[in-house]
């Protein structure tokens, strides 16, 4: 009996310290996908910073997948910002949760085809593409693009 109480007690502190309403818990920081609204890059991390988080960082491939399971089976469409740009230094990727560099040449960066019908990494917009997303179009890998261009945050606190 002791041990059905000790259980009972645990699932209601994880309840009571979980995330807020309408955010999701992913490898144990929390994230909110918003999807009533699409707009640019820095209207999406000034609302989420209204939210007290910031756009989201992914931290790891299996915060990548949880994203991309989420997406999926939760039937989200469009493309995502994340909280990420070179607009500091082109081709310098850097968080901006934390200001660390996002790694280039991994398996988050979408392929795409070449004129010659070859493939390329992204990133590859030079200094027209600053701000990366979550691209509807490449499977929701990473590809950088226009920061003026409306896609909906996902913020992270």
């Amino acid at each position: 009996m002791r041990g059905i109480s000790c259980l009972v007690a645990v699932i209601l502190v994880a309840g009571c310290y979980g995330c807020d309403p309408g955010w999701v818990d992913i490898e144990g920081s929390c994230y909110m996908f918003h999807m009533s609204t699409a707009m640019p890059w820095s209207d999406a991390r000034a609302f989420c910073q209204e939210s007290g988080a910031d756009l989201a960082k992914v931290i790891d491939s299996n915060v990548h997948r949880a994203f991309w399971e989420y997406i999926h089976t939760y039937g989200l469409s469009g493309s995502f910002w994340l909280g990420a740009s070179d607009e500091a230094v082109e081709g310098d990727w850097l968080w901006v949760f934390d200001n660390t560099r996002v790694e280039k040449g991994t398996n988050y960066w979408a392929l795409r085809t070449t004129v010659l019908g070859g493939y390329q990494l992204e990133p590859s917009g030079g200094s027209q593409e600053n701000c990366l997303a979550l691209d509807e179009g490449r499977k929701h890998y990473f590809n950088d693009a226009a920061c003026e261009t409306s896609y909906h945050p996902i913020c992270m606190k």
